[in-house]
């Protein structure tokens, strides 16, 4: 039964009016995410997708807007390491999604924050897919 375990490569989760889901790989070998709010719906894949390793668990990056001279939106999705069967319908996971918007201008900083951060409850389901 314990080689039936393998690591998830495909989360589908929401809370807040977010939806985002990300596959680890795909047909074509590279990550995928999907994300939407109430006021976008985004796809990205391979290189516009950055992922970092850090003692949260992996830190899944996109850039949602970038308006020169006004601000850059991006999102990172945090992931656990998940567990799960090969062949279930998956496990529940909760965990985390931030949005940060980075103010900017060509006159340089503005006065007050340099990131602003919000902070969306995530849940869903984490399962192993064979791409």
């Amino acid at each position: 039964m314990l080689n039936d375990l393998t690591q998830a490569n495909l989360f589908e989760l929401a809370g807040d009016f977010v939806q985002v889901s990300f596959g680890s790989t795909n047909i074509l070998g590279g990550p995928t995410l999907s994300y939407r709010d109430q006021t976008t719906s985004q796809a990205f894949r391979g290189n516009a997708i950055a992922i970092e390793e850090t003692v949260l668990g992996q830190e899944i990056t996109v850039t949602l807007e970038n308006v020169p001279d006004l601000r850059i939106v991006t999102f990172t999705l945090v992931l656990p390491e998940v567990t799960v069967m090969q062949q279930s319908a998956g496990t529940c996971i909760q965990t985390f999604g931030v949005k940060v918007a980075n103010p900017m201008s060509i006159a340089g900083p503005l006065p007050g924050p340099q990131k602003l951060y919000r902070v969306t409850p995530l849940s869903g389901t984490a399962q192993f897919i064979v791409s």
